[in-house]
């Protein structure tokens, strides 16, 4: 009487009879389980052959057993630790091959953005920050919507001229160049012709102008912008800034 069977296969044995209640197999006339007499078309021979349902390839009720040293957790602590070694336990891995592409879909991803994320990072900022100064004035505009301020106003007291467009007349006393910027790369210190009052210029001339020299009297046309420090020479400066849209060499 009965056997046990695995969990794909058919439960059935077409030369016993077969109980149509508890679906135990048998050979007498009744079920040895509930005592029901087996009707004539579940004796063996005439009941219709059971159809065989076909298996996944691939499926299986066995549980794998994965070694510590192959789980995800460990592998990933030895990307991080020893790159190497780590690659050697995820390519050796009993790991389906879906969930092996996957995790190297996802560490690949993972190791671009470490190295190209922050150059991204500062590449968007670049790209969303705003232009220095109006480029949608003509020079003629520009030049006419400079206030003509007073140095000493000006230094003592930048926060209030700040975002305001003023034209100025100083000296060059020190330059530098930055060599990180694509545009607008060239500062320079200047002076008040009392020799009292430094400013940082960043020339972000409009008409071409970018190569002034020390010791040149210049007028600019600009915006007031934060209190700038400026390393040049081996020392620091620290000053009132503008942002020269259109400077004259006088």
């Amino acid at each position: 009487m009965g056997r046990s069977f695995d969990t794909h296969e058919e439960l059935d044995r077409p030369d016993l009879n077969k109980c149509p209640d508890c679906g135990c197999f048998f050979v007498q006339e009744c079920c040895p389980l509930c005592g029901k007499v087996c009707p004539e078309e579940m004796r063996a021979g005439n009941r219709k052959p059971v159809k065989k349902v076909k298996q996944k390839s691939g499926g299986s009720d066995r549980v794998m057993f994965v070694q510590w040293y192959h789980s995800w957790w460990f592998i990933i602590a030895m990307l991080v630790l020893f790159p190497i070694a780590g690659l050697v336990l995820f390519a050796t891995s009993p790991h389906k091959k879906s969930a092996k592409i996957i995790f190297a879909v996802v560490l690949a991803t993972l190791f671009i953005l470490a190295i190209y994320g922050p150059l991204l990072i500062f590449w968007a900022a670049d790209a969303l920050a705003p232009d220095p100064v109006d480029t949608s004035l003509s020079r003629e505009e520009y030049v006419e919507k400079s206030e003509a301020v007073d140095a000493e106003q000006l230094y003592r007291n930048p926060s209030s001229y700040e975002g305001k467009i003023v034209t100025l007349t100083l000296k060059i006393k020190q330059k530098t160049v930055d060599y990180y910027s694509d545009e607008y790369t060239n500062y320079y210190v200047c002076e008040d012709e009392s020799g009292r009052f430094e400013f940082i210029i960043l020339d972000c001339s409009q008409d071409g102008t970018k190569n002034f020299l020390i010791g040149d009297t210049i007028t600019i046309f600009g915006e007031v912008t934060e209190q700038y420090e400026l390393y040049i020479n081996d020392q620091t400066v620290s000053a009132p800034s503008i942002n020269a849209a259109y400077i004259t060499v006088e």
